[in-house]
């Protein structure tokens, strides 16, 4: 394939990823294409997701009410519940929301990047890390915890978040083309180990206290990392 073949490939299929991101668009936002009205009613409702994720991330799921939400926002109880009659609406929204503008975040993030800093300075771990440290990570723990209990929020919450991850995992070769000739299943591993890191460093950020502990951590991740994109990962089952 010509460089010049590569790049078409590549634009068309960024071309398709970002026509599955619009079809996963969180119910809070309007389009670009949209009018004024609806760009208005949509800014309304950005505002409310944005307040309830600052909720969801400072009290928890059990005490973000949509009145707490309304008052943060500063917005009226009456135009809360033209948009969002019930908690339930609100919470499926801000679960598309936090997940949509991760995932747009980091893919954005991940292609201003050479090669070099992707492959070889383990910026693609680095820029991970800045997605989780945020409101909008903290208010998917929050969902993802009280799922476990709330058997209605499960139904809602495993689902979107079962969606988001095969979405990942299928446009992962596209934002790391250096790994298009590994197996599936080493790809799948190298996935779920970073995202297992990463997200387990921060739950456990406040025991690793120093910032030296958690840069070492995501080091030594990268290293691994390394280890399963250029090494026979029949290695790993060898004893050493």
């Amino acid at each position: 394939m010509t460089p010049e073949e590569r790049t078409l490939k590549i634009q068309d299929a960024l071309d398709g990823m970002q026509k599955r991101l619009d079809e996963m668009h969180p119910n809070g936002s309007a389009r670009s294409t949209a009018g004024w009205q609806e760009r208005k009613s949509g800014q309304t409702r950005i505002t409310l997701l944005k307040a309830a994720v600052e909720c969801l991330s400072t009290v928890g799921y059990a005490r973000t009410t949509t009145q707490l939400v309304a008052a943060s926002a500063e917005i009226s109880r009456g135009a809360m519940l033209h948009h969002y009659a019930t908690k339930a609406e609100l919470i499926s929204s801000v679960i598309d929301y936090v997940m949509y503008r991760r995932m747009e975040t980091y893919r954005n993030e991940i292609l201003k990047l050479s090669d070099h800093e992707r492959m070889d300075d383990g910026a693609g771990i680095e820029i991970y890390w800045r997605t989780i440290v945020t409101p909008e990570y903290q208010a998917y723990l929050e969902l993802s915890i009280a799922s476990r209990t709330d058997d209605e929020l499960s139904k809602v919450f495993d689902k979107k978040a079962r969606a988001f991850d095969a979405y990942w995992f299928d446009h992962l070769t596209l934002l790391f083309p250096e790994w298009d000739n590994r197996p599936k299943e080493v790809l799948a591993l190298a996935r779920d180990l970073c995202t297992s890191t990463l997200e387990g460093l921060y739950i456990n950020r406040r025991i690793m206290s120093t910032k030296a502990r958690r840069v070492a951590v995501r080091k030594l991740l990268f290293q691994i990392m390394e280890f399963l994109r250029t090494d026979d990962p029949n290695e790993l089952s060898k004893p050493r």
